[in-house]
């Protein structure tokens, strides 16, 4: 069980150079739960900023689920990008 996990994914649009940092702790949950409710939730922010996902409250494994959140939010964005007529690469990793 990972406890905190981090992806980056750096990306260009329109040849500017950008990054996106998805990390995700698992916070315990405080008090007696309901039976079968699991006891760890997901906090996700991206580039320090806080979002929300179906997912978290169920989450296990931080680094899946930011690898997981990261790569929904790249899918979006190659949507919005090839609809506006921008340009959107990923880059290699280093």
């Amino acid at each position: 069980m990972e406890l905190t996990g981090e992806y980056k994914v750096p990306y260009t649009i329109d040849r500017v150079s950008k990054e996106l940092i998805i990390e995700v702790e698992l916070k315990q949950r405080q008090g007696l739960g309901n039976p079968g409710q699991n006891l760890w939730y997901g906090v996700a922010t991206a580039n320090g900023q806080d979002i929300p996902h179906p997912d978290l409250p169920y989450c296990v494994n931080a680094e899946y689920m930011a690898e997981t959140i990261a790569l929904e939010i790249i899918e979006g964005w190659k949507k919005k990008a090839k609809k506006e007529g921008n340009s959107f690469r990923l880059k290699k990793r280093k």
